[in-house]
């Protein structure tokens, strides 16, 4: 949470929001967006390759103009890839807080900043009533929101893990990402989130759920 505590962000969704990011983004760039692409339910239209992260800030203050903001517009955090930049609001929970109005002001103030040099992709992290994609207008332009929550990220975490623990002759590469893994799981965990085990990967005697309600649970955090 050294991003939180240093912009003395300690409330609400900040520390979780830090927490998680700061150390997914010291995965190798690929891999980074892969698992956050992957994590979004609708994806089918985002960008498969990202390049290089080249920068990237937490609550950047953005200017106001054409918002009912009183001083700033502040997204919780903007990544800056070679190929487009991404805008992420994330919520505490994974049940209720992110708003149409809101993804209109951030994206309206990225305009302010940034204009049209590069194609930006915005994704709503938790606090999503609905996991399918909306697409909003803001001032004539139609935007995508991505929607993703944090359980669906960790579980991309947890199966990124596994096919790492798999290799029979792991590098020390391979060891210092296992290890930033268990780092990222924990930042998880702390704020609430944990790993959970599919039915069918349990040792049971006898089936107690159906294949076809674990292919919908499957579908629904977008992870077979």
């Amino acid at each position: 949470m050294l991003h939180s505590t240093y912009h003395h962000k300690e409330t609400n969704e900040d520390p979780k929001t830090s927490a998680v990011f700061e150390n997914l983004m010291l995965l190798p760039d690929n891999v980074f967006w892969h698992l956050l692409r992957q994590s979004c339910f609708s994806n089918d239209t985002m960008p498969i390759h990202s390049g290089l992260l080249l920068s990237y800030e937490f609550w950047s203050h953005w200017d106001r103009t054409g918002t009912d903001n009183t001083n700033y517009v502040e997204p919780d955090l903007f990544l800056e890839f070679e190929l487009f930049n991404v805008i992420i609001e994330a919520k505490y929970g994974d049940y209720g807080g992110q708003y149409q109005h809101q993804w209109q002001q951030e994206i309206t103030a990225y305009h302010n900043e940034y204009g049209d040099e590069k194609p930006f992709v915005f994704i709503a992290v938790g606090g999503n009533q609905s996991i399918v994609a909306e697409t909003i207008s803001v001032k004539g332009e139609k935007v995508k929101i991505y929607k993703c929550n944090w359980l669906s990220i960790l579980m991309g975490v947890n199966k990124y893990q596994k096919e790492l623990e798999s290799i029979s002759a792991p590098n020390m590469n391979v060891s210092a990402t296992l290890r930033l893994l268990d780092n990222i799981i924990l930042a998880f965990n702390i704020n609430g989130v944990y790993n959970i085990d599919w039915f069918n990967s349990m040792a049971q005697p006898i089936p107690i759920i159906s294949e076809s309600s674990l292919e919908n649970i499957s579908k629904y955090f977008n992870w077979k």
